[in-house]
């Protein structure tokens, strides 16, 4: 058995505009094209500048309690 759903005429011209319309947009989200994007990640892949005492380790494992 050989099933064929063939729309109408309007519906398809309908289904085709959209499916342009999607194809037509840029891919990538406004937010990802963000200069303020580009410089926070520039800025934290920054390996020249010391982290400072955050970046140290511990000298002892925990606090210690009175």
């Amino acid at each position: 058995m050989d099933v064929r759903i063939t729309p109408e005429p309007d519906d398809r011209d309908a289904v085709l505009a959209a499916v342009q319309a999607l194809l037509a947009r840029d891919r990538v989200p406004a937010a990802y094209r963000s200069g303020w994007r580009e410089a926070g990640i520039r800025e934290n892949l920054s390996y020249e500048r010391p982290q400072g005492a955050t970046g140290l380790p511990r000298s002892t494992p925990g606090a210690m309690r009175a």
